[in-house]
């Protein structure tokens, strides 16, 4: 079961094998979508309109965590050009630190 910490919260969680990090930071009660994000969420699917769940991961090791989406790479490819990533789209698969977006 791998663990996620939440850099910027002081958190860390354990994740459940094949959660996302949103799931992961839900359990920790961290609030990934603010402002426009928060009211219209677009409930973990990866359509939201910007960056409502963007988190940074604080590892050089691609294989930590599940491949970028189509829909990450499609919708939000400036993004993940930038190493960041949907926290709904990705899956840990060891232990992580990820920074949220502030």
């Amino acid at each position: 079961m791998p663990k996620i910490t939440f850099e910027m919260e002081s958190v860390t969680v354990d994740v459940p094998q094949g959660s996302t990090v949103h799931h992961a930071a839900s359990q920790a009660g961290i609030v990934l979508q603010r402002g426009f994000a928060a009211i219209h969420p677009c409930d973990g699917k990866g359509r939201c309109s910007g960056m409502a769940c963007a988190i940074f991961l604080r590892t050089r090791d691609p294989s930590a965590v599940s491949p970028p989406t189509w829909k990450e790479k499609l919708l939000h490819r400036r993004m993940v050009k930038g190493g960041k990533r949907l926290a709904c789209q990705c899956v840990p698969l060891r232990d992580l630190t990820v920074v949220t977006m502030p």
